[in-house]
């Protein structure tokens, strides 16, 4: 065999096991530095499940299962952790008891911390005694445990610093991910992702083979190619319209979302909504109770959202066209997203939307009524409310209908589409789909692998 013949067939076989081994994705946005205190946004949330562990993770059916603590016990209101040795982090720093504090205990501190992180740990109380971590919190037990799973832990004074099974190097507008020794024993070598912010782009990516798993374009007809599966899951994301105006757009918006989005409209990926919180995680159906505003007429609404996300674009300019029907110039307008995220603390804005994951669990919609709540963008506050919440005590407390009545009467806020995960993925790569999509469940990519 001539040199030059064996050359090109050794360089063929050395890219076809490159691509066997590596897993490649992509991400929509820039997802800033990874870290473990102030880091928010989906893509940091996938950074942080893959580099990181929390003391506990939630499976694919929504149960809690062991991460960085191997086991625990409730004792009223009280949740003792047993640390798992042996754990290390990116630089080989073993895993402290006191890592776990510090990363607590900065999040409570820090006003540019996670927002939605401090919301789990309002309240919270952290004793450590040797290996054992105890934490005590008014919340239920239950909820206190599945939020954990939210909040991996970084090594003290590195908030940039994980224990996952996955470490992470950056170049440029590239992210790779390789697997490190690690209880779960991840069966994938390595995941790379590219900074990909144009759907068409995305599109091209996936249909010549270059990406490994993809989200398409919510576009009618499309199909994946041969060598790619389609898998759809339902999940428990919704686009939220907030509103500081009063009530009355949010009773238009509730009629103009079953008009605006024809069935079919986003190719699967996402539905008009139908009630006032997430059927998902099995609340009836319910509309705005609220004293009936007058057809509104000649008014000017302006909704902020999330720059660069084309599927919400396509919504609002539907709802819009809805609008103008009634009189009302509703107008989209689209601002960079970490800028959104501090007029929505700041509620700086008349109507705002935004893309939430809720929990799988009921405790979850609680974000938009608690006092300082991550999704309480709007203030909103009900004298009754401390009472029904001291008695929500498991998902099937009756309590949970007469709560949704008191939202109802006034509610700030209002779904308007319910998301359907729908992934292209290469036919060679087994992956485990659930409400909370690829990334965010254990064993989650660590259980991935790559099929003979």
């Amino acid at each position: 065999m001539r040199p030059q013949v064996l050359i090109l067939l050794l360089a063929m076989a050395s890219s076809a096991m490159g691509i066997a081994q590596t897993v490649e994705e992509s991400f929509a946005r820039d997802p800033g530095p990874l870290d473990f205190i102030q880091g928010e946004g989906f893509e940091q949330a996938i950074m942080q499940a893959l580099a990181g562990d929390a003391l506990v993770g939630l499976n694919a059916q929504n149960q809690v299962v062991p991460r960085l603590s191997d086991r625990w016990e409730t004792r009223g209101n009280l949740l003792r952790f047993h640390v798992r040795e042996g754990m290390k982090f990116m630089n080989g720093a073993p895993v402290r008891p006191e890592d776990i504090a510090w990363t607590i205990q900065e999040i409570q501190r820090r006003q540019d911390a996670s927002a939605t992180k401090r919301g789990i740990l309002q309240g919270v109380k952290l004793t450590v005694n040797g290996w054992f971590v105890e934490l005590s919190s008014p919340k239920p037990p239950a909820r206190l445990l599945m939020e954990l799973a939210h909040l991996p832990v970084t090594r003290k004074g590195h908030p940039d610093e994980g224990c996952g099974p996955f470490s992470m190097v950056r170049r440029g507008s590239e992210w790779t991910f390789t697997a490190r020794s690690h209880f779960l024993k991840p069966k994938l070598n390595t995941i790379h992702f590219r900074l990909i912010s144009d759907e068409q782009a995305l599109l091209q990516n996936l249909q010549k083979g270059w990406l490994s798993i993809g989200v398409p374009p919510a576009r009618n007809g499309l199909r994946p190619p041969p060598d790619m599966v389609e898998l759809r899951q339902p999940t428990h994301a919704q686009l939220i319209v907030f509103s500081h105006a009063g009530s009355a757009p949010l009773q238009a918006l509730e009629k103009w979302r079953g008009e605006a989005f024809p069935v079919n409209f986003f190719n699967a990926k996402a539905q008009a909504s139908r009630g006032l919180w997430p059927e998902t995680l099995g609340f009836p159906l319910m509309k705005i109770q609220a004293p009936a505003h007058p057809s509104p007429q000649s008014q000017h609404w302006e909704l902020l959202y999330s720059a660069g996300d084309d599927l919400v674009q396509k919504a609002l300019l539907a709802l819009r066209e809805r609008a103008r029907r009634d009189g009302v110039d509703l107008e989209p307008k689209p601002i960079e997203a970490a800028l959104l995220y501090q007029r929505l603390l700041k509620g700086e804005f008349q109507l705002a939307s935004a893309l939430n994951v809720f929990d799988p669990h009921p405790w979850s919609v609680l974000e938009l009524l608690e006092p300082n709540g991550p999704m309480n963008f709007c203030d909103w506050k009900d004298d009754a409310f401390a009472g029904f919440a001291a008695k929500l005590d498991s998902p099937q407390s009756p309590a949970w209908h007469e709560l949704q009545k008191i939202w109802a009467a006034h509610p700030k806020a209002l779904p308007i589409l319910d998301f359907t995960s729908v992934v292209w993925v290469d036919k060679r790569l087994k992956v485990e789909p659930s409400p909370l999509g690829l990334y965010l469940t254990t064993p989650g990519p660590s259980g991935w692998n790559w099929l003979k």
